[in-house]
């Protein structure tokens, strides 16, 4: 739990940083705006308590989510981050909302404003900071998949174009043109809505386990069937747990697999996936046996007369390997490679294993092997089975597809 430990107070610290500079902004403008009688600025400043009741939510999220499961909540508490965001876009709507009304209230009835020059300077000077506090908070928000501190810079992002509008409001009004104010107001309170309804949406679509992400199930997809072992990958389900992840999925593996092969092709996928795709909590790997369609078998030869040939009893002194294709128990094709540990003192048996892996073998049939390549061999899931005695290539392949071999 270290590991998200740390991961959470980065979080922590994003919320930290935001509550001190909204708090700054918010009572500027909250100052100017009541004595200024702006209600466009009036409004942003309510807007920004909103942001520190957010910003707290979102700072209590990452805390809470930073405890360790328990016999009650077995998954964690990933899923509060989830409902901070949803808190935060209530309170989106509720503000768009009041802001709205006192805005209508001032085009019915403008009133000048007073101290122009301050609320301009203030929206001014706001503008470059809440830009370097989006962009903070959303590379944050990234980096941690955190959709409570992507709707916050989201948030962040409508305080800037609001200021804009206020300077804009702010001027007509000095032009004396009051009403104008209110309309710019309006307009705030319908992006700050808009927000508040997109950012709802998104967090009850993750409550609700919908599938936001089509595109990471492809990925997974692809990542898995990469897997030495893995004939396909299914029913692939995701769903998302506050910044995280977690997931299952179904893999077809070869019916012949000991389980103890098949277990450790299981924990080899899943480590490949949370490896790959940092955000992946954790990944429920179902096995489904599967009759092998595609073999590929390698077999040490002593001459290079394909099917015909001689199999050779010595794994790292045999001249050639003869690689078979079969695919529904019927040879397809078959190709010879010189053994490329012939002339090499040292290490025989790794350079032979790098070339039956290269060549994509799944079987390898032999009289004897060492330990060092079998172990080579076996880690990257390729079964091997025992030569039965001298015989022709032919033959061999004749005593798999019967089932006559014994497995190491």
């Amino acid at each position: 739990m270290t590991e998200n430990s740390n991961f959470f107070e980065t979080g922590e610290n994003a919320a930290k940083i935001g509550f001190l500079t909204v708090l700054i902004i918010g009572v500027m403008k909250g100052l100017v705006g009541f004595f200024s009688r702006s209600v466009s600025l009036q409004a942003q400043s309510i807007d920004s308590v909103t942001d520190l009741f957010s910003l707290v939510a979102v700072y209590l999220g990452m805390r809470l989510s930073k405890k360790a499961p328990s016999e009650r909540f077995p998954y964690g508490y990933y899923r509060f981050e989830t409902l901070i965001s949803l808190s935060i876009s209530i309170l989106v709507l509720v503000t768009g909302s009041i802001i709205l009304r006192e805005s209508i209230l001032v085009v019915l009835k403008p009133q000048p404003i007073k101290a122009e020059s301050y609320a301009i300077v203030v929206s001014v000077l706001s503008i470059p900071a809440l830009i370097l506090l989006s962009r903070h908070t959303e590379r944050v928000g990234n980096e941690l998949n955190s959709q409570a501190l992507l709707s916050q810079s989201a948030d962040f992002k409508v305080d800037i174009y609001s200021s804009f509008l206020v300077i804009i409001g702010v001027s007509a009004s000095t032009l004396g043109h009051p009403i104008i104010e209110g309309l710019i107001g309006s307009i705030i309170s319908l992006l700050v809505i808009k927000m508040g309804l997109t950012l709802s949406w998104q967090a009850l679509l993750v409550l609700m386990d919908a599938v936001v992400n089509p595109d990471r199930i492809m990925k997974i997809k692809e990542i898995i069937e990469n897997v030495r072992g893995v004939r396909e990958a299914s029913k692939i389900r995701i769903r998302r747990s506050g910044p995280f992840c977690l997931g299952e999925v179904t893999i077809g593996v070869d019916q012949r697999l000991s389980v103890e092969h098949a277990h450790r092709i299981s924990e080899e996928v899943e480590n490949r996936v949370k490896k790959e795709i940092p955000t992946v909590e954790s990944l429920i790997v179902h096995i489904e046996p599967r009759k092998q369609e595609r073999i590929r078998a390698a077999i040490p030869v002593k001459e290079d007369k394909g099917m015909k040939s001689k199999v050779s009893e010595n794994f790292g002194e045999a001249p050639y390997f003869l690689f078979v294709d079969i695919e529904n128990e019927i040879v397809q094709r078959w190709f010879v490679r010189n053994n490329p540990a012939l002339h090499i003192e040292r290490k025989k048996g790794v350079a032979i294993s790098e070339l039956i892996i290269k060549e994509d073998a799944t079987t390898l049939i032999t009289a004897e092997i060492g330990n060092g390549p079998y172990h080579i061999l076996n880690d990257s899931f390729i079964e091997i089975f025992e030569l039965p005695e001298e015989s022709s290539a032919e033959e061999i392949v004749e005593a798999l597809l019967n089932g006559k071999l014994t497995r190491r």
